[in-house]
């Protein structure tokens, strides 16, 4: 990759902190507050001031959770759906308040402020997140505040933040082993060394073992090096670099009814279908603290990304074999009848397959202040910032003739130059941001906006010859305003309105005459509340509502814009400490998180017949409950139910099921966990023992494809030393 050159030159940096660490360990300069590239947040300090409704999940809940995917991670966050992949959970679909969770394409998603779309303006898909065991908290904003980031502010944004570089002076680290079935183990390590002057850590993480299916492998591994130098007192200078090597028997072409009912877990050309992706992350911060009221932060960003996914099978079109059951086809099987044969008619192994590569180079730079100070005898806090980015898109696909062809995309492409479909797509995005919070009393009041600016272009090739261009520039102006009231402690009642939007990917998203199709433009609406008022009690409640114009629906191949949608519903998540509350030694306690999406529908669209119909994965119901108990001794245990009620997943509301799989509903689903976690006391070693799908319930979760099974029980246990 073009990008291990630049990581070369940047271990060199390393070097050059690790060096400067040593050699002046022993100074003494006045101490001054340090803000550690390796904490971005989204969030501000004064969390009572948030112009709308949020979520933390902190390092605490991550360490005794042991959440291996996003699926455990953040189905306690009230509002996000999780529709789950044959992939364990790697990929990420996330849809929030009822958007189409497919790929998390309208959510915005970030590590440490910066995005983990592949490109988040020409094809924003998450094929990625960082490990559990890297991140320090995750933040969710729903609200007026996620006009701050983009492109995509059209239900929320989330971000994954990383641990903080040490700073004690003395050697740190972890090291975590887990083992458990379906051949399950994971490997974590981190080491480094940190003092006033700043630090440094390298992180390695592995996770091994088997997918949803029998013979899904997967084996994902990611390399982490985090460093920060103060150069003067008011100025700090950070590097992150992660490398991640991503291989997995993985599919998107799932099952037909038939293959599903005669064994769920088992898919014909699942030790086939192969999934590669290496992704590079560049990411240079400086920080310059002007003053105690002034604080300037600019970042360079660079990433660079290959996928190629190998696919065996169709998309699930399926055909009769010898007994009338429908069944998925290869794609093409040379020597054994070519393309179209049955799955239960030849040897995988004899087939060739689909191959897509694709490319994508993203970078960019930003500059963002921090300044609070005092107008009219009232106090302010203003943060305004720019943003310009840049991606180069490079897709392509082709159908392997042979088994050799097969193994190596590359020979594939070399012996079939006409037949290669392709698409090159370059962005330019410049962004504008302004938020500014006066305080009034007990009131706070924070009108905003940001604006995108947007040139994207397409080329469309067949053969290594031009057939299409397509180009779209847009002019998005976002405001937003919120307001709080803090008049009762531990309280704040909150109300916020904003603009958002979230770009079509340049690939597959039309409008009906075949041109571009729009961005989707929202205003959403909230009310709510947080309060800590009772001892031993946190609780929070958000009305929403959602009204989104050039409505992005899935039609499989492609997207297009259906006319309008409208989503409202009501989020409520809290947690009773009974320890507190009664002054125990020890603490029970009961946590929850609560979303009636009672209205999710399509309206005032070009096609009568669905306006009034249920969004697609937009489920009415979901509810997330943990008990728990923890002991002063350092033992801790918890059991957890997770409910999702029933999902549509066509704009039709097709209730039964079709020959291929792709049509009918998503029953609701009831699912239990479990955990259990020990402290050594005064030893730095914790042992944990978790269960997923703890009575191993056979449950649907998608159609995007055919049918996939949600994961059976899971078991692991391991063990943590800090030191």
């Amino acid at each position: 990759m073009e990008l291990r050159k630049k990581l070369s030159k940047s271990a060199m940096l390393s070097s050059i902190i690790m060096a400067s660490l040593s050699a002046h360990a022993e100074e003494e300069r006045d101490a001054v507050e340090v803000d550690k590239m390796t904490v971005t947040g989204i969030l501000p300090d004064k969390l009572e001031a948030v112009p709308g409704s949020f979520d933390i999940i902190d390092e605490d809940y991550l360490d005794t959770r042991r959440p291996i995917s996003n699926i455990e991670r953040l189905r306690t966050v009230p509002g996000i759906n999780i529709v789950p992949d044959g992939s364990m959970g790697f990929d990420t679909n996330i849809g929030i308040r009822g958007q189409n969770p497919r790929r998390s394409a309208k959510a915005m998603i970030m590590e440490d402020g910066i995005h983990l779309q592949l490109a988040p303006y020409g094809d924003p898909v998450v094929h990625y997140t960082p490990p559990s065991t890297a991140l320090s908290r995750i933040e969710v904003i729903k609200g007026a505040g996620q006009i701050l980031y983009g492109p995509q502010t059209l239900g929320g944004a989330v971000n994954f933040v990383t641990k903080p570089v040490p700073r004690s002076g003395k050697v740190e680290g972890t090291i975590t082993s887990a083992f458990g079935n379906q051949n399950y183990r994971l490997l974590d390590g981190a080491i480094g060394y940190g003092n006033e002057l700043g630090g440094f850590t390298f992180g390695f993480t592995q996770n091994k073992g088997d997918g949803v299916y029998d013979h899904s492998e997967f084996d994902v591994k990611d390399y982490r090096f985090k460093g920060e130098l103060d150069i003067t007192e008011r100025q700090t200078l950070g590097l992150k670099l992660v490398h991640t090597r991503d291989r997995r028997n993985s599919t998107e072409a799932y099952l037909t009814p038939y293959e599903y009912d005669r064994d769920p877990y088992s898919h014909p050309s699942i030790q086939n279908d192969e999934w590669e992706q290496d992704r590079d992350v560049i990411q240079l911060q400086h920080i310059f603290r002007v003053n105690d009221k002034f604080k300037l932060t600019s970042q360079a960003y660079y990433t660079d990304t290959f996928r190629n996914g190998l696919r065996s099978t169709e998309e699930n079109e399926g055909d009769l074999d010898s007994n009338g059951n429908i069944v998925s086809l290869f794609r093409n099987c040379p020597g054994q009848g070519g393309e179209g044969v049955s799955a239960t008619d030849v040897n995988a192994s004899l087939c060739a397959g689909r191959h897509a590569p694709r490319q994508y180079y993203t970078r960019g730079v930003e500059t963002r202040g921090d300044i609070s100070y005092s107008l009219f005898d009232l106090e302010h806090d203003t943060i305004f910032g720019v943003r310009y980015h840049e991606e180069n898109i490079h897709r392509q696909e082709i159908l392997s003739q042979s088994v050799a062809e097969r193994e190596s995309y590359k020979l594939a492409l070399a012996n079939n130059p006409g037949d290669v479909e392709e698409a090159k797509i370059k962005t330019h995005a410049l962004s504008y941001y302004l938020q500014n919070t006066t305080y009034v009393g007990n009131w706070s009041f924070t009108p905003g906006f940001r604006v995108e600016d947007v040139r994207t272009s397409e080329e469309f090739y067949e053969g290594g010859v031009q057939n299409n261009r397509e180009a779209l520039s847009y002019t998005e102006f976002l405001p937003s305003f919120g307001v709080a009231w803090n008049g009762i402690t531990g309280t704040t009642v909150f109300a916020g309105v904003h603009k958002g939007i979230a770009p079509a990917r340049a690939d597959r998203e039309f409008t009906e005459d075949g041109g571009r199709a729009e961005p989707e433009e929202s205003t959403l609406y909230e009310v709510g509340f947080r309060s800590r008022y009772f001892k031993g009690i946190n609780v929070e409640a958000t009305l929403f509502h959602n009204d989104i114009q050039n409505t992005l629906v899935d039609f499989g191949d492609t997207f297009d814009n259906s006319g309008d949608s409208e989503q409202t519903g009501i989020e409520l998540s809290g947690r009773i400490n009974f320890g507190d509350i009664f002054d125990w030694t020890n603490n029970i306690y009961l946590s929850g998180a609560y979303t009636n999406l009672w209205t999710a529908e399509y309206k005032d669209g070009p096609n009568p017949s669905i306006n009034g119909n249920r969004m697609q994965y937009a489920p009415e119901h979901m509810l997330n409950m943990d008990l728990g108990y923890e002991h002063q001794s350092g033992v801790n245990a918890r059991i957890g139910v997770q409910h999702v009620s029933k999902q549509f997943v066509d704009d039709g509301n097709t209730r039964n099921e079709d020959v291929s799989g792709l049509q009918g509903t998503i029953p609701g689903f009831t699912i239990w966990n479990a955990g259990v976690n020990y402290a050594v006391p005064n030893s730095g070693i914790t042992v944990f023992a978790i269960v997923e799908n703890l009575f191993d319930k056979e449950y649907l979760v998608s159609r995007n494809e055919g049918k996939l099974v949600g994961r059976e029980r899971l078991f692991f246990g391991g063990i943590t030393y800090d030191f």
